[in-house]
């Protein structure tokens, strides 16, 4: 492998799904071969110890525009001292205007709501089409997302999909934490239903929320865990509250990575029904259905955009349609009242994870490309 610098806006300590793709990516490839270069904005401290480079500084300027040219000039330093034979970028834009200007060859990766985004504007379109395709290789997360690169005209051959996978070191349960959290929140004897991901309109939250007086009918002893940061919580504790179910539920805000499979561990049924916004904002992949499937969850996923290659309907969880609350509330009613079929598909999810989504596997591909 070429020695490689990624360059990105998106790493821990910042949460979410890019950024733990990034990370994941960079601990499994060669660690001497990898220097990460991303934005100071997201944080410096990291929640565990890491063996290759990681430069954190401000990629972009505050009053000098285009403020993405920074990125240029701090990628040309690491360049030239650590000898950077090639590029990896995860935002194409701007990031892509970056690597024509360092000519070096570089490699793209896609997550979804990137590649749609940019396709509504006739000016980011222009730009996406030439970064994709004097790139060397184009890393999808999804089939979705390959669907999306091929209409822009894109070879197929040129397009590699590498799915997120869980990090499986991080996937190990403190009992101590765990005992904690359910005497906090006041578990004991509760059925609980559980979300994780950033508090925004796409996740889906908000649908769950509005099925709970369904729900509640035939599960009185129901509690909502929504585990997540994000700009969303005063609106969906205004609708729980118009809806008498504001006791029903409780966000929990703040939670590093390492300590989400505790409350993975709690629940007794995972959901995030995911939605499109605007035609653009749409759920590439849906790393979270995995990790919850990894602990022997089933999931209840909204059919939309990349979540159907993260979940199989009635094999590993049930899909529905994310717009329709009823579709929502029979699916949770469903696993709460049949535990065989519960049992099923969280037995038949983990050992899919367990198989197919692992970083050893999924990493080889891109090795090869590298």
């Amino acid at each position: 492998m070429k020695k490689s610098l990624l360059i990105t806006i998106d790493f821990p300590p910042k949460t979410g799904g890019v950024a733990n793709y990034l990370s994941n990516l960079s601990e499994n490839l060669p660690h001497d071969k990898i220097v990460v270069l991303a934005d100071k904005k997201v944080g410096q401290k990291l929640h565990h110890e890491i063996k290759y480079q990681l430069i954190k500084v401000d990629l972009f300027f505050k009053y000098f525009w285009p403020h993405w040219l920074k990125s240029y000039f701090e990628a040309k330093k690491v360049i030239n001292e650590h000898k950077i034979e090639q590029l990896i970028i995860s935002h194409v834009i701007p990031m892509g205007y970056v690597c024509l200007m360092l000519k070096l060859p570089y490699f793209v990766i896609l997550h979804g709501y990137d590649i749609v985004l940019a396709r509504r504007s006739a000016w980011k379109r222009y730009w996406l089409e030439k970064i994709l395709n004097k790139s060397e290789h184009i890393i999808v997360n999804s089939n979705f997302t390959k669907n999306e690169v091929l209409t822009l005209g894109i070879k197929e051959n040129k397009i590699t999909i590498v799915n997120p996978c869980p990090n499986f070191v991080k996937m190990q349960i403190n009992e101590t934490e765990r005992q904690i959290i359910k005497n906090e929140l006041d578990l004991h004897h509760k059925k609980i239903l559980l979300s994780v991901g950033r508090l925004i309109p796409r996740k889906g939250f908000d649908k769950v929320i509005e099925a709970l007086p369904q729900v509640i009918k035939q599960i009185p002893n129901l509690t909502y865990m929504i585990v997540g940061n994000g700009s969303d919580d005063k609106r969906l504790e205004k609708i729980a509250q118009d809806l008498g179910v504001l006791k029903n539920i409780t966000i929990i805000k703040d939670v590093p990575d390492t300590n989400l499979p505790a409350y993975y561990s709690l629940a007794d049924i995972f959901i995030m029904p995911s939605r499109i916004i605007n035609k653009s904002d749409v759920e590439g992949f849906g790393i979270v259905y995995l990790e919850a499937n990894l602990l022997g969850k089933p999931v209840i996923a909204g059919k939309s955009g990349g979540v159907e290659d993260a979940v199989i309907d009635n094999q590993t969880g049930l899909l529905v349609d994310p717009e329709d609350v009823n579709s929502i509330a029979i699916a949770i009613i469903k696993l709460f009242t049949d535990q065989n079929l519960a049992n099923t598909l969280g037995v038949q999810g983990k050992e899919r994870v367990e198989k197919e989504f692992c970083w050893s596997k999924q990493i080889g591909k891109i090795e090869n490309l590298l």
